[in-house]
């Protein structure tokens, strides 16, 4: 299946997609929902940065407050979205530190990701109850 998915032509396809949905979701963000929580806002950017063309539906038919009816499966996908940009950070960052910084071996990535993951995902889904 990755056979595909580590293709140049198929990662230069993703990243032409993605930095435009990126950019049209930071354009939407600051000039019709900066009434938005600072978090919120930081959940669906790394949302978008994390998941492109996809990330930017799941925001434009959830996210964004302009829409009136605000059903059972929107809120689900906006919590869905706290912890998958939180674990999605907490994972690039730690094998960033793990791998990249101190050369761990697997058991040692593994450990510093999940719990960075955790961290930031748990961060992310509760910052706005507080």
């Amino acid at each position: 299946m990755t056979d595909w998915m580590d293709n140049p032509w198929f990662l230069g396809i993703w990243v032409a997609l993605a930095l435009p949905s990126l950019a049209l979701v930071a354009w939407d963000l600051h000039r019709n929902n900066a009434h938005l929580i600072s978090l919120m806002k930081v959940v669906w950017l790394l949302t978008v940065a994390y998941s492109g063309p996809i990330g930017l539906l799941i925001y434009w038919r959830t996210g964004r407050k302009e829409i009136p009816d605000d059903s059972i499966w929107r809120r689900s996908f906006r919590s869905v979205a706290h912890c998958y940009s939180g674990c999605g950070l907490g994972e690039i960052v730690g094998v960033t530190i793990a791998v990249g910084i101190f050369a761990m071996g697997n058991t040692g990535t593994a450990l510093l990701t999940f719990t960075l993951a955790y961290m930031t995902g748990f961060g992310l889904t509760l910052g706005p109850l507080m």
